[in-house]
């Protein structure tokens, strides 16, 4: 099969974050009517049909064995479910804004755990840039309550990230044994079953018949936009471009997903904010450059 155009690989690349950066945004639309471990489901369910068949028709793997698929149920408690519900808890109580921003720090908070697991060496100039970005979240989440934004809110979003960047650092050595699309396919898939439990009363308890067709067209947006379209073109892009030129492209998502927050929501964005994004972004771009290789190249949520 002939490679694609560098146009259609950039084209992905910039489309996966669009895509994502419209999370947030939307999923405020939808909060109100749907819980959020519901709303985490809607997305995992999703998603897992479309890469279960990027899988069975790219990869064909064989069924791995039950200690693998042990290791996969931890990567799906990380990865996507305290992952996923986290985020989307974060969310319904703190701005969209903030929520945007404080997933910029996944890949602060992925070197800073790779550091403490001992898979990767401390340097001053990565000392510095997590100095840099947590200084930015701290500026951001103690200095700009108020509105549509809480304490509680913006920890659980933090938390999110935490958890997202462990999950990528313990993952990494499976990742030496089974194609990405293998192992991303079985941890939603566990994703699923461990978050089902959790979320089955909020999804009988959600106010379906009472959501508009604003509200319908963001949870439509979130389940095939935000998850379906992301990750599937994400998988794809991953096989035509390297692991750091993916990467590097996750700086679009905070841009993209402010500007829509301020557009589509009318949220502001003061003086304190910017400075806040400006330390995050520069503390994660300064804390990751000495090793572009190990950047992580998954989507961001």
């Amino acid at each position: 099969m002939a490679e694609p155009s560098e146009t259609r690989v950039v084209a992905a690349l910039v489309a996966v974050q669009v895509l994502f950066a419209g999370l947030a945004v939307a999923s405020k639309t939808v909060l109100p009517h749907v819980g959020p471990l519901a709303l985490a489901l809607c997305r995992l369910a999703a998603a897992t049909v479309v890469l279960f068949a990027l899988e069975r028709a790219l990869v064909r793997s064989k069924l791995p064995p039950w200690r693998d698929i042990a290791a996969f149920a931890l990567f799906a408690l990380l990865g996507v479910v305290l992952n996923q519900g986290l985020f989307l808890m974060g969310t319904a109580r703190t701005s969209a804004t903030h929520a945007i921003l404080l997933i910029a720090t996944i890949p602060a908070f992925t070197l800073l755990v790779a550091v403490a697991l001992r898979q990767e060496r401390t340097t001053p100039l990565k000392v510095a840039g997590l100095l840099v970005s947590f200084a930015g979240v701290a500026l951001l989440v103690l200095g700009t309550q108020g509105g549509e934004s809480s304490l509680v809110g913006d920890l659980l979003v933090a938390a999110n990230s935490l958890s997202y960047s462990t999950y990528l650092v313990v993952s990494r050595p499976t990742l030496k044994r089974y194609d990405p699309l293998t192992l991303i396919s079985w941890v939603f898939l566990l994703g699923v079953l461990e978050m089902a439990p959790f979320a089955a009363p909020q999804i009988a308890a959600a106010d379906w018949a009472g959501m508009g067709g604003g509200s319908w067209v963001a949870f439509v947006y979130i389940l095939l936009g935000a998850t379906v379209a992301s990750y599937g073109l994400n998988t794809w892009v991953l096989r035509h471009a390297s692991a750091s030129r993916v990467a590097s492209f996750v700086y679009l998502q905070p841009l993209v997903g402010v500007a829509l927050a301020v557009a589509i929501r009318g949220e502001s964005f003061g003086v304190r904010a910017a400075a806040a994004a400006l330390l995050i972004l520069a503390g994660v771009f300064v804390a990751n450059r000495t090793a572009p290789s190990k950047r992580a190249a998954a989507p961001a949520e």
